[in-house]
């Protein structure tokens, strides 16, 4: 959703709230998350001298994959983003100041690009199922949590690999 800030600025409101509903989905690079929720409010005040207060409070719910077991994991992401935009900086001003308004291009404020970044910035870096989730096999891919798979367990000392090699040559079938 774009909003237009010029109009805002020229009708003198004090404020404005919004409801803004992002993609059903989170893109970054070559993964996806379904996004299940979302309650998001943006609230944008007239400071005066062309300076906009921008907030936006609320949480998004995505299903993201356990880190261990790959099983969906439904994770809440709570986004607080609070900033007073000065609509006064020139582009040289702003990239001299190292102000990351991305989501603000000329007299336009881009709600999806603001709440994608919000989102990434709040990821949680592990997502568990559990907390005593035991993964995957290495070997076959079976879900630990499930039981144990039919993978020989014993791990041998590489140096005795060749009497492994004999032993199995005479294993009956």
């Amino acid at each position: 959703m774009l909003i237009d800030l010029y109009q805002f600025l020229q009708e003198d409101m004090e404020s404005k709230s919004y409801k803004p509903q992002p993609e059903k989905s989170f893109k970054m690079k070559d993964l996806e998350y379904d996004m299940v929720d979302c309650d998001l409010t943006l609230q944008l005040d007239n400071h005066g001298n062309r300076k906009i207060g921008c907030r936006l409070d609320g949480y998004v719910c995505l299903t993201i994959p356990c880190d261990r077991c790959l099983k969906p994991v439904l994770s809440q992401i709570d986004i607080s983003f609070d900033k007073e935009l000065d609509m006064n900086k020139s582009a040289e001003e702003k990239i001299r100041e190292n102000d990351e308004e991305c989501f603000v291009s000329d007299f336009s404020l881009d709600t999806d690009v603001l709440i994608h970044n919000e989102i990434l910035m709040n990821l949680p870096m592990k997502v568990l199922c559990s907390a005593d989730c035991k993964g995957i096999c290495h070997r076959c891919g079976a879900n630990l949590n499930d039981g144990p798979c039919r993978c020989q367990n014993t791990e041998l000392d590489p140096r005795m690999s060749k009497i492994l090699d004999v032993f199995n040559q005479f294993k009956e079938v």
